[in-house]
């Protein structure tokens, strides 16, 4: 008789074709059920093509590498990669996450006058960040007047503090510079010693090999002017209603930012100021506004266009928090940047009206008409004759609990946010603060993937929210935290490239969650 068909019987070319089409888990499975297809899986090929077919095309982030990394990266270097950027995105999308370690340990760490008060939270994290383009390995914490970096290496079970900051004072906001080329790495504001309603803001640096924070900038204003603070990239500073950006490369200086009159209508405080490669968008209560960023390819604005060139809309509802979702996985160098990105910009904001609380999404399509702009010469001097973006007409509407808050996102549109939950545990119902995940992406990115390998051109669309299955994190909380509103956890950071969640509690703990 006619021996029966099988796998082995075929060509390796045509069983390397068969690999090509399978998810990265199958490689591994499919590796272990003969040494043939062990050898072939094991092929820098393979890895090479599934980085491309199932992270690349998928818009999922590289760990520790960037686009033009990959053709440089062995075999081995490749399905590391893979398979840690595809259990991260499975284990986020999954019917039930979980984390795949955890390293607790203890942020307080007081030294000589640095000891603070006595009383209840006076020993809570207030601030936790991962530093960007450092793959989750440092992680900053802020507790009272001390400003520490931990080096939480992957796949170890314990934290290191590298560099400390004892401010004056204790420090009442940090934020961390999401350009990772940027000497300076974080900038936080304190109460001044001696002055009354006065504060100080520094801009740090990071020496990592001698393990010690440098201050780059020092600035004292009135409350008032400097507070809060809203976003540091590159080499510039932006704070305070109304804006004022603090460049802080020599020659250092302080000049007005944007619509001092939006300022004044009620209820518009500023909710997220977001550089958007060339300009910045900005999100307000009830406006939106489109300005030039203080600094685009390393040439700083002219003053006039940073306080005329402005565009901005109101909305019907004033909005109570809002994060910008802006996709750049794989961005190129600044210099290959387009004005406007090619894929929406997206703004989630938290709305109450009614006694509905609602989550409303707004997507900013680049402007067809605008893109002759990219092709001036003169960078210095970005115009808005013609938007960059085409402001919403309409949004999306989401329901969302009352105690949602505290949006978290990160550069792949991965994020999260914080509400309240009754979670069932050995049987018994008790209420526990919740950490639950959304991912923002493109509507159809199988379809748009296969339509630019053809070389035709795809239209940008409105992106599309997907909210987890199930929780991220859970912990349980009394009664007396609901009512007064005083939770045990009192801040939380996302490095979506690698999987990592911190969370910082009201005792000092700081949990480090690794999804991948």
């Amino acid at each position: 008789m006619r021996s029966r068909a099988h796998i082995s019987a075929l060509p390796d070319d045509v069983i390397l074709l068969i690999i090509s089409y399978v998810e990265v888990e199958d490689i591994l499975s499919l590796r272990k059920t003969s040494k043939r297809l062990l050898g072939l899986s094991k092929l820098r090929w393979v890895w090479y093509d599934a980085m491309k077919r199932h992270v690349v095309q998928k818009g999922l982030p590289i760990p520790a590498a960037s686009l033009d990394d990959l053709k440089a990266l062995d075999a081995e270097h490749l399905e590391a990669r893979a398979v840690h950027a595809a259990r991260f995105h499975d284990n986020w999308h999954s019917p039930h996450p979980v984390s795949k370690k955890t390293v607790e340990f203890s942020a307080v760490m007081y030294m000589d006058d640095a000891l603070p008060e006595e009383g209840y939270g006076q020993s809570a994290v207030t601030h936790v960040s991962f530093l960007p383009g450092r793959n989750g390995k440092y992680l900053v914490t802020a507790v009272g007047r001390m400003l520490t970096c931990w080096e939480v290496p992957l796949g170890e079970s314990e934290a290191y503090p590298v560099a400390e900051w004892i401010a004056a004072r204790k420090i009442e906001q940090v934020v961390v510079n999401d350009d990772p080329k940027s000497d300076v790495v974080l900038a936080y504001v304190s109460s001044h010693p001696t002055s009354q309603g006065v504060v100080e803001c520094r801009a740090l640096s990071f020496d990592n090999f001698h393990g010690k924070f440098t201050c780059r900038m020092e600035l004292r204003a009135h409350r008032q002017v400097s507070t809060p603070l809203h976003v540091l990239h590159s080499d510039y500073l932006i704070f305070g209603d109304p804006m004022h950006v603090c460049y802080l490369a020599a020659p250092t200086m302080v000049k007005p930012l944007g619509k001092s009159s939006l300022a004044e209508v009620p209820d518009n405080m500023i909710l997220a100021v977001k550089p958007v490669n060339r300009y910045l968008l900005i999100v307000r209560q009830r406006t939106f506004e489109v300005i030039p960023a203080p600094t685009w390819r390393g040439v700083r604005a002219p003053y006039h266009s940073l306080v005329a060139a402005s565009a901005s809309i109101e909305l019907e509802v004033p909005a109570s928090s809002a994060v910008v979702v802006v996709r750049q996985v794989f961005a190129p160098s600044e210099d290959e940047l387009p004005n406007w990105p090619h894929e929406p910009v997206t703004v989630l904001s938290r709305s109450s009206d009614g006694g509905f609380d609602t989550m409303h999404q707004y997507d900013f399509l680049p402007n067809p008409k605008a893109k002759g702009e990219e092709d001036k010469k003169d960078d210095a001097l970005p115009v808005l004759d013609r938007l960059p973006c085409i402001f919403p007409s309409q949004y999306s509407v989401n329901i969302v609990p009352p105690s949602c808050c505290d949006l978290r996102v990160g550069p792949s549109g991965k994020g999260f946010w914080t509400e309240t939950r009754n979670m069932v545990v050995r049987h018994a119902k008790n209420p526990a603060r919740c950490l639950v995940g959304f991912e923002v992406g493109p509507a159809d990115t199988e379809n748009d993937a296969k339509e630019k390998e053809r070389g035709k051109a795809v239209e940008p669309r409105a992106s599309q929210v997907r909210k987890c299955q199930d929780v991220l994190y859970a912990r349980r909380c009394n009664i007396h935290e609901i009512l007064w509103k005083k939770y045990i956890i009192t801040a939380t950071a996302l490095e979506d490239t690698v999987g990592r969640i911190a969370v910082g509690d009201v005792t000092g703990k700081v949990e480090v969650l690794d999804l991948a």
